[in-house]
C-alpha cells in the first residue's frame, strides 16, 4: 500500500462531512467510550438457555472489550453489548445532546490507499456511531448503529475530491456520488466539506433532503434540513491507516477487535426489532466499497 503524500490530519479535516441530522430524530451520535460506560457485555447461549453476563456494568472499556473477545470463552461472535436498564436507559439511547443547533461527537476514520484505473487514490472512511436506531420513520429498532461514508481523494500534495461512497442499509445498498454531477447531487459546504443527510430513525446517509425509497417491505428514508448540524471535522479520531493502528493511541482503539454485536441479539422479535450490527472493522466495507456506481 502507498503512503499518503499529503498532510494526513489537515486532509482528514478538509474532507470530513457536515452531517445534517433530522430535527425529529431523538437519537443522536455518541462516542464509543461513552456507550461502553453505559452497557454490559453478554454472551448468547442456546435457544432455551439464559444469556449470561461476561462483563457487568461499570467495568467495560475498550481494553476489557477486546480482551473478552480474544480469550477462550467460546465463539466471540456470540458476544453482544446491552444498554443498561434503569432510569438512564432512555438517555443512553439518545446519545449526545446538541447545543445551540450544533452537535459535537467523535467521528472515527479509517484511511487506506487504493488503485482505481491505475491511479493511486486514498479512501477516507468516516464512521458515525449512534447508540440507538429508533422506530421513527417506521424503521426496525436495534441497539448500536454504525454508519459511514467514504470520501475518495487524489494522493497528491493538495488532494482533490474524486467521489464519495454514501452508505445506507448495508452492502450494495449505497452508492457513489460525484461532485458537481446533478444526477448524484453531492454538494459541499462553504469550506469544501461534503454535505451528508442522516435519515430519520435509520441514520442512513444521503446526499440530499427528501424521501428515499427502499425495496419492499422496508420503509423509505426521510431526510430534511433544519435539524442539528454535526461538523465531524471538529472531533476526528484516526483509528487505522493502511491497516495499521496509530501507535500513540493503540490501546484506545482496541474496541475495533471486538467480534460481537454492538446491541442485543434478538431471536424472534423481527419485524419489530433486530440485532445490533457488528463493528466497523469486521464489515466488508472496511477494506473496500462495492464497485463504483452512481447513487
Amino acid at each position: 500500500m502507498l503512503e499518503p503524500v499529503f498532510d494526513v490530519q489537515a486532509t482528514l479535516r478538509r474532507f470530513a462531512p457536515e452531517v445534517r441530522l433530522h430535527p425529529d430524530d431523538p437519537h443522536r451520535p455518541s462516542s464509543v467510550s461513552w456507550y461502553l460506560d453505559r452497557t454490559r457485555l453478554r454472551r448468547r447461549r442456546g435457544l432455551f438457555q439464559r444469556d449470561v453476563d461476561v462483563i457487568a456494568d461499570g467495568r467495560l472499556n475498550p481494553e476489557s472489550l477486546a480482551r473478552a473477545s480474544s480469550v477462550d470463552l467460546g465463539d466471540p461472535t456470540n458476544l453482544y453489548l446491552d444498554i443498561l436498564s434503569g432510569s438512564n436507559r432512555r438517555n443512553t439511547r439518545r446519545g449526545f445532546r446538541p447545543v445551540a443547533g450544533l452537535l459535537s461527537a467523535p467521528c472515527y476514520v479509517n484511511a487506506r490507499s487504493v488503485e482505481v484505473r491505475a491511479s493511486a487514490v486514498f479512501d477516507l472512511q468516516y464512521w458515525f456511531f449512534y447508540p440507538y436506531n429508533g422506530s421513527e420513520g417506521r424503521h426496525v429498532t436495534h441497539q448500536g448503529d454504525w454508519e459511514h461514508i467514504t470520501v475518495r481523494v487524489t494522493n497528491t500534495g493538495e488532494p482533490q475530491l474524486v467521489s464519495a461512497y454514501v452508505s445506507a442499509h448495508g452492502l450494495n445498498n449505497g452508492g457513489w456520488a460525484l461532485p458537481g454531477d446533478y444526477r448524484s447531487s453531492l454538494r459541499v459546504n462553504s469550506t469544501g466539506n461534503p454535505i451528508i443527510y442522516s435519515a430519520l430513525g435509520s441514520h442512513a446517509s444521503y446526499t440530499s433532503p427528501g424521501i428515499h425509497k427502499q425495496t419492499w417491505p422496508k420503509a423509505g428514508d426521510r431526510t430534511v434540513d433544519g435539524g442539528p448540524i454535526w461538523n465531524t471535522g471538529d472531533d476526528l479520531v484516526l483509528v487505522e491507516m493502511n491497516g495499521q493502528r496509530p501507535t500513540q493511541d493503540e490501546k484506545s482503539h482496541q474496541w475495533l477487535e471486538f467480534q460481537g454485536t454492538w446491541g442485543v441479539v434478538r431471536r424472534f422479535a423481527w419485524p419489530f426489532t433486530s440485532t445490533g450490527p457488528i463493528g466497523p472493522s469486521h464489515q466488508s466495507s472496511w477494506t473496500g466499497e462495492p464497485d463504483q456506481r452512481k447513487r
